[in-house]
């Protein structure tokens, strides 16, 4: 007999087939449950490797030995007669049809089973709530804007002093410079803040071109020693890299040489970009406020200061604006510093009327020395703005401010703020995109354009607009709460909503609370919103436009809970705070809707209910914004009280735009659910749906 066919005799092929077969499905459970056990990545090839090892000895074995009745014996003691090999060998075929079979129908199962994962991968809105985000959505291509052959980037200027500390003093003068030249109509300045970001960049002229879309960029550097100054600058052409022009100024430090050098350096440029100033914008750039040098100085560091844009940082401002003032009383900057910083404070930190009465003083003085200047209107815009709510005067101060300094970005993007609140939507729009084509690079900017553009419901817009906010700053809570408020508008999505909020609860910005607040209870996951709740601070529970006690909040979420009893104490324990919040702020219509919502939860009689609902409409102020915020409120409390018919009524005016309503924020809150399945609610429903 041939040795081939011994070893087909044997059973040693069908005994290979079988190891190889086995050691394929011995393989695939390895994978799973080093999955499950979470083994070390070595585990699996640990096992591949044992297994090869026993192939041989599987064959020598069967070569060797053969299974007979009696068990396991040498091949060369059995007789041919009493050998039992063909049996063998078809339990053999029985073993390797049965494994090829299995194997067969792993594999098919495993190829839909992936083929489904991705499917489901690939229409999943988000991931699920519980999975933090770990990375910062990918940057969001912007539709290219052409750069103005006049458009200039001033970046950051190097300080060169001997002392560190002097940075303060570099960045004034670049400051200064920016603001210079911001009103020089010829000119495209990109503001100050998109241009901070490349202190010390590492990336080249073109690509700081490419992303601010500019055609030219300065750069520069300023190095004060003793009574000396030395302002070195260099403009280029960021498309060829060639030097357009360049110039060191090394000069005594006064005052007036140092406004003597943004004068020269503006003409410089001018000349170089072949553009043709105005005799107002050259006496607007030769303008030398004030001859004092240390309170030129002192005025420098207030505004660094009050850059800061925190509580301490305007304080600290105002006191370096006073010194400065008390060196030089018509320094007219010191004062418009001043005005804002205090303006400031009243609308962000307490709202103390002494710091808007201090405003205004110090707005009336810069009056005195110069009646006509840029920074004087837009100080008087943020004045009639934050602190009067006058958008008419506002608007008319933004203007003229804007006409003297048509490359101030700050101008342009509060006109966009107040327009907004005024209801002139277009303008809005319009002005915000200006601000964004000269500040590009402000992730604020951009979370603030895209509310506007889902307020108008112009999803796409407000999308690219909240993702460009996101990659220019993933961290940021404005454009994290933007997103999670464009996701419930748009299509309802609870998952992206709760995803953007986590960890907004710690906020000590009640936007960024509030926001997590309403996705919970959109998404109904109530002890979570309860639990926040109950941690709201007096600073966070009233705010200027709005009272949110954290018991208005847990009256609501117990309410909707089922917890009734719970509610019930909530919600008297919030009345009775909120009777003795009136003799602090007066009785406003913020105190009214507060009043409204515990006593529709409290069961009080409807028409109680509906006739504080139209005390605080009738003292709600003649706000846009706040105005289809409050209609929803109104529209919630008639809800709760089961008065379905003024609540329709209340969500018939804020489902179309300019709202931040849609139909799925209605399908999911809560509120509604007594009066949901009414047939004129489902009517209601059905229309917009």
């Amino acid at each position: 007999m041939s040795f081939f066919k011994e070893l087909k005799r044997r059973n040693v092929f069908k005994v290979g087939i079988a190891y190889a077969v086995s050691i394929w499905i011995l393989l695939q459970l390895t994978d799973v449950i080093s999955q499950i056990l979470v083994l070390p990545e070595w585990a699996p090839k640990l096992i591949l490797l044992i297994l090869l090892i026993g192939f041989v000895p599987a064959l020598i074995l069967a070569w060797a030995f053969e299974l007979t009745p009696e068990g396991v014996k040498l091949e060369k003691d059995v007789q041919h007669k009493d050998s039992i090999t063909p049996k063998t060998g078809r339990k053999l075929d029985y073993v390797i049809i049965v494994s090829l079979g299995l194997s067969l129908g792993y594999f098919i199962w495993e190829s839909r089973f992936e083929q489904k994962t991705a499917e489901l991968e690939s229409m999943a809105a988000a991931p699920a709530p519980e999975i933090i985000e770990q990375q910062p959505a990918p940057p969001v291509e912007v539709e290219p804007v052409a750069a103005d052959k006049n458009s200039i980037a001033v970046l950051p200027f190097a300080n060169r002093s001997a002392d560190a500390e002097d940075v303060y003093f570099t960045d004034g003068i670049h400051d200064d410079l920016l603001t210079q030249l911001s009103k020089i109509d010829a000119f495209s300045v990109i503001s100050r803040t998109s241009v901070m970001e490349y202190r010390d960049t590492t990336k080249n002229l073109r690509e700081i071109a490419r992303e601010l879309s500019v055609a030219n960029i300065m750069e520069g550097s300023v190095q004060r020693s003793g009574d000396r100054v030395r302002i070195n600058v260099q403009l280029i052409d960021a498309g060829t890299d060639e030097h357009m022009w360049a110039e060191i100024y090394d000069r005594e430090l006064t005052t007036g040489n140092l406004f003597d050098i943004q004068t020269e350096i503006a003409k410089a440029i001018a000349a170089a970009l072949k553009a043709t100033l105005t005799e107002t914008e050259l006496a607007s750039v030769a303008d030398v406020p004030t001859e004092n040098v240390v309170a030129y100085d002192l005025y420098l560091q207030a505004r660094r200061f009050a850059q800061n844009e925190t509580r301490n940082g305007y304080a600290a401002a105002v006191e370096l604006f006073e010194e400065s003032l008390a060196l030089d009383p018509d320094f007219k900057f010191a004062w418009i510093g001043l005005a804002r910083s205090n303006i400031t404070n009243y609308w962000l930190y307490g709202g103390d009327p002494r710091n808007r009465e201090l405003a205004r003083q110090a707005i009336d003085r810069a009056r005195q020395i110069d009646a006509n200047f840029a920074e004087l209107y837009m100080a008087e815009g943020f004045y009639w703005y934050w602190g009067h709510l006058d958008y008419e005067r506002a608007l008319y101060n933004l203007k003229k401010a804007i006409e003297i300094m048509p490359g101030n970005d700050e101008a342009h993007m509060w006109r966009g703020w107040v327009s907004r609140r005024a209801g002139l939507w277009e303008q809005a729009e319009q002005s915000m995109l200006q601000a964004l084509k000269l500040n590009p690079r402000e992730h604020f900017n951009w979370a603030e354009y895209a509310l506007t553009a889902m307020y108008l419901h112009k999803y796409m817009e407000a999308n690219k607009a909240v993702n460009q906010s996101r990659a220019l700053n993933a961290d940021s809570y404005w454009g994290r709460i933007n997103l999670a408020r464009i996701a419930l508008q748009e299509k309802g999505d609870t998952q992206t909503a709760l995803q953007m909020t986590i960890g907004a609860q710690h906020s000590n910005d009640y936007s960024f609370l509030e926001e997590f607040l309403h996705t919970r209870v959109l998404a109904r996951r109530f002890e979570e919103a309860l639990e926040a709740a109950r941690g709201l601070t007096r600073d966070l529970e009233i705010q200027r436009g709005t009272i949110n006690l954290k018991e208005d909040w847990s009256a609501q979420i117990l309410h909707f809970m089922g917890r009734q009893e719970e509610a019930q104490q909530a919600a008297n324990a919030a009345l009775f705070r909120l009777q003795g919040l009136r003799e602090e702020p007066g009785d406003q219509h913020r105190i009214d809707i507060a009043e409204a919502m515990v006593n529709a939860i409290r069961g009080s009689d409807p028409e109680a209910v509906k006739l504080l609902v139209k005390k605080a409409m009738a003292s709600a102020p003649q706000d846009e914004v706040a105005a289809f915020r409050i209609r929803f409120d109104y529209a919630r409390v008639f809800a709760i009280a089961g008065m379905a018919a003024e609540a329709i009524e209340m969500l018939e005016s804020v489902l179309l735009p300019p709202s931040d309503t849609s139909i799925y924020i209605i399908d999911l809150d809560p509120a509604f659910d007594s009066i949901r399945d009414t047939p004129e609610f489902l009517a209601m429903t059905g229309r917009y749906r």
